[in-house]
């Protein structure tokens, strides 16, 4: 792989959410372990609730909760992201 992208520019790359899960950020619709199978404890009237701006104007504290969880600081980076932080420093990353 390292012999096809070296020296290569505007390379595009497609992910999904598969290269975060890795590193125990939770995809969105996985049964058990899903996003939206997770979110009981925010007393929701539906999972999508949690990111509709009308419900977050009249009750911000689900959304402030979850995003504290899922902060960055939480995680460590996947061997993916590194790879993709790699075409992006060596400037050969056109969209991922």
């Amino acid at each position: 792989l390292r012999d096809a992208i070296d020296n290569k520019k505007n390379i595009v790359v497609l992910t999904g959410a598969g290269i975060s899960t890795a590193a125990g950020i939770p995809d969105f619709r996985s049964k058990g372990t899903g996003l939206y199978d997770n979110l009981a404890k925010y007393n929701l009237p539906r999972p999508e609730a949690v990111f509709d701006i009308d419900y977050f104007r009249r009750n911000p504290a689900p959304f402030t909760l979850l995003s504290k969880e899922l902060s960055p600081a939480n995680f460590e980076p996947t061997t993916a992201h590194s790879f993709l932080h790699g075409l992006h420093t060596r400037g050969a990353l056109l969209r991922l």
